[in-house]
């Protein structure tokens, strides 16, 4: 019998490092596999396949059956034209399975009702007034619910639903671009009071805008209670020092009302705007930047209470805004001004061109090379420039150019572990229900949604997701995948093989549904190898079995790791 639970010493030996394997390259008699494996016929020129591969690993969550034949038939660019307009794109089905997790849905409010600690000095009060027998009439029925229903279990919801969609939302390319910009705009769950807003500003200040303007994003991230919890805006207020220094009649040294002045002030967001959500940490801003830029904010707030009553999200406060004139970047903000300080810091940095430059890098670092070419930055750039930052325009541009297409970028990035598993899912056709092997799998590997502590969010360099412990992980996960030891998720294994699990055939047949456009040749040998490997000296292994060892290596395989 063949052992698939777990890979051995001879099995890493036989795939090896991924460091060590160079990346295939696309070939079309492999995409001819493919789709004859799906019954159907490839369509355009050998290049024209092996672009419309490449454009699929990075502008979806992944290659599934079908996907090749749809852009070759629609050709490249209208296919992509589709998906920068997700509004005309179906997407029921999708929709649909995000009922199975209820909290990823809900609004902040209804979290912080439910939820929140804070809740229980509330339901003693109640009790005390009420009387025990009174309370327990009324809460039957919901008690046990409630005692289900913990705060954790909001990021188990958040996770399996943004794996719904990953796997089944027909706007691929929505969704992909949702990921880059939350991670841009990085927000922590588990800092306190996030973790009741972190769901709504994903769904409100993120998503809406990954095909709007820039400006329009900046302005919903920054005024989101959960960017302004997590960056400490929502504390940052102006103290009046002239006022101060009257009330203790003089009794305070300049150095002394300066550092008072300064308690009031916090920098985070401030620093966090310019370095990471706009300009870049070369982008040519000063210390005094910093803090003109976190005048200009003060007094941008939310009232917890308010949000958890539902009846307010961002407030401006004009009593805790510091009126004055300020300088931001050499322009002068005239003084009182007050909200409309922040609007117009937003405005000038959205129109920067550092800004430009550094969000065309990050994006060219994410869907093209780690080692981002230079003229393709400088295209997306001009673009977002042009424009004014009009992201649809600026995600066109950068999927359609040439250099995106450069032979020396297919299969050049080492996937995220949320991309492994969302493309193993989609490449597998796997029925996935709530899981929480494939959320406990994501944390193991360092990439649990929604969790970046670190305002920089998740890494998008190759370097930071490749180690022996994380590859082993990865192997571990397509061998678990295969053999069915998932929780919640099915996957077909006679219809991936070709319809007979077993024989020589199927190994190739595996490999043409999960790697398409890819030589897998040599995977393949070393495949059969592990095989004859686990079950010498064995009773001949059912085909079943031979199937899922040969599925679950080629998850796991160098080849697959890379898109």
């Amino acid at each position: 019998m063949v052992d698939s639970h777990r890979h051995s010493a001879a099995t890493l030996a036989v795939l090896f490092s991924l460091a060590a394997v160079p990346p295939p390259a696309p070939v079309a008699g492999q995409l001819a596999m493919s789709a004859a494996a799906a019954g159907t016929a490839p369509s355009g020129s050998r290049s024209d396949s092996a672009r419309a591969v490449h454009l699929l690993s990075r502008a979806t969550w992944g290659v599934r059956a079908g996907d090749i034949e749809a852009v070759l038939g629609a050709g490249r660019e209208a296919w992509l034209d589709r998906q920068l307009d997700p509004a005309g794109i179906p997407d029921d089905a999708a929709a649909s399975r995000l009922a199975a997790f209820p909290l990823s849905q809900a609004p902040p409010a209804e979290l912080y009702r439910d939820l929140s600690p804070q809740r229980a000095p509330q339901m003693q009060a109640a009790r005390d007034s009420l009387g025990d027998d009174t309370m327990q009439a009324m809460t039957t029925g919901q008690s046990a619910a409630r005692r289900q229903r913990n705060p954790a279990r909001i990021l188990t919801d958040l996770i399996g639903a943004k794996l719904q969609r990953a796997v089944y939302s027909e706007r691929q390319l929505e969704d992909v671009m949702a990921d880059f910009w939350f991670n841009h705009f990085n927000v922590f769950f588990n800092k306190g009071q996030d973790r009741y807003l972190v769901g709504d500003y994903e769904r409100n200040a993120i998503r809406p805008h990954v095909f709007g303007r820039f400006e329009d994003m900046l302005t919903a991230t920054a005024q989101h209670p959960a960017m302004l919890f997590y960056l400490d805006n929502w504390r940052s207020v102006y103290v009046d020092t002239l006022r101060l220094a009257q009330r203790t009649r003089g009794q305070m040294t300049a150095q002394q009302l300066a550092q008072a002045r300064s308690r009031g002030l916090n920098e985070n967001y401030a620093r966090e705007l310019l370095e990471l959500h706009t300009l870049g940490v070369d982008g040519g801003y000063a210390q005094q930047d910093v803090i003109e830029v976190a005048r200009a904010f003060t007094g941008w707030t939310f009232d917890p209470r308010a949000v958890a009553a539902g009846d307010g999200a961002f407030t401006f406060r004009p009593a805790l805004h510091d009126g004055g004139a300020k300088v931001v970047l050499g322009e002068s903000l005239p003084a009182g001004r007050g909200e409309e300080d922040g609007l117009d810091v937003i405005r000038l940095l959205s129109r920067h061109p550092a800004t430009a430059r550094h969000i065309a890098t990050k994006l060219v670092e994410r869907f093209v090379a780690d080692e981002a070419p230079a003229d393709l930055i400088e295209h997306v750039a001009a673009v977002f420039l042009a424009t004014d930052g009009d992201l649809r325009a600026v995600t066109r541009a950068l999927f359609t150019a040439d250099a995106f297409y450069r032979d020396e970028h297919r299969a050049a990035k080492v996937k995220t572990p949320f991309a492994l598993v969302a493309s193993a899912l989609r490449a597998t056709g796997a029925e996935v229900l709530p899981s929480r092997t494939l959320a406990q799998t994501l944390r193991s590997m360092g990439h649990a949604p929604f969790t970046a502590s670190e305002p920089t969010g998740f890494p998008a360099m190759s370097a930071d997701w490749v180690n022996t412990g994380a590859m082993l992980n990865r192997m571990n996960f397509g061998l678990d995948l295969a053999a069915g030891r998932v929780d919640g998720v099915r996957v077909d294994l006679r219809a991936l093989a070709g319809g007979n699990a077993g024989g020589v055939g199927p190994v190739e047949g595996l490999l043409a549904t999960v790697l398409p456009g890819v030589d897998s040749s040599v995977l393949a040998g070393r495949i059969r190898q592990d095989i004859a490997a686990q079950s010498a000296g064995q009773v001949t292994p059912r085909p079943r079995e031979v199937a899922a060892r040969a599925l679950g290596l080629a998850l796991g395989s160098p080849e697959f790791q890379r898109h």
